[in-house]
């Protein structure tokens, strides 16, 4: 039986990884070159240490850059533009029918808690959640299973009684080897990515009531 919806929190709950994205753009182009979308999808649902935003900047522009300015300029671009992003479609549906029926909630994220918890408050949704897992409270994010397995833990969890929302090719993996469902909700970057090993795919969480959705995930339709 399903008791738990956990969230990945960037792309998922609100679509902050076009904006980190769109804010690597704006600096490329100010250094005459781009970030090809290949090279950022190999950070979506980890860690940018996996393609090297800053690295990638210096390689293509074979110009010295000043990685703490860069660093620091392109943290302001983005968090100016995640604080004006909504809630994606169905978030908001699926925590209060969850409260309303016994659900436990989680965010399990491979980003740092300082950047997630607040844009949970302002976005007014912070309450609904029972844990808050992200990189600070793991040795190793995403798509190793620590954060789920972790969360699973914290909602006294057995095996596939958690679904678990994901945009991300190293979320669902993660996903899938700590034993829970998985359900891939793509964005627009990540809608191209390999999603198969999912549960199931959506393209949108306000697509499906909570209730279809578990009766075919308990069915294995």
């Amino acid at each position: 039986m399903i008791k738990a919806f956990i969230f990945d929190f960037d792309g998922l709950i609100l679509d902050t990884e076009e904006a980190c994205y769109e804010a690597w753009q704006e600096i490329y182009a100010d250094y005459g070159t781009s970030l090809p979308l290949e090279t950022w999808l190999l950070c979506i649902g980890t860690t940018n240490d996996a393609c090297d935003p800053l690295g990638t900047l210096a390689k293509l522009s074979g110009r010295d850059i000043n990685y703490n300015a860069v660093q620091t300029a392109h943290s302001k671009s983005f968090r100016a533009k995640s604080r004006l992003l909504p809630l994606k479609p169905g978030v908001l549906d699926y925590l209060k029918w969850a409260r309303a029926n016994g659900l436990q909630t989680a965010v399990a994220s491979s980003s740092a808690r300082d950047w997630v918890v607040p844009l949970l408050e302002e976005n007014g949704i912070l309450p609904y959640f029972d844990v808050i897992q992200t990189k600070n409270d793991v040795k190793t994010v995403k798509p190793n299973p620590e954060l789920f397995i972790a969360t699973k833990s914290m909602l006294k969890l057995e095996d596939f009684e958690a679904v678990i929302f994901e945009d991300s090719y190293n979320g669902i993996i993660a996903g899938n080897l700590a034993n829970l469902y998985t359900v891939a909700i793509p964005n627009s970057l990540t809608k191209n990515m390999d999603l198969s090993a999912a549960s199931h795919t959506i393209s949108s969480l306000d697509l499906i009531t909570p209730p279809n959705l578990l009766k075919m995930l308990e069915k294995g339709v």
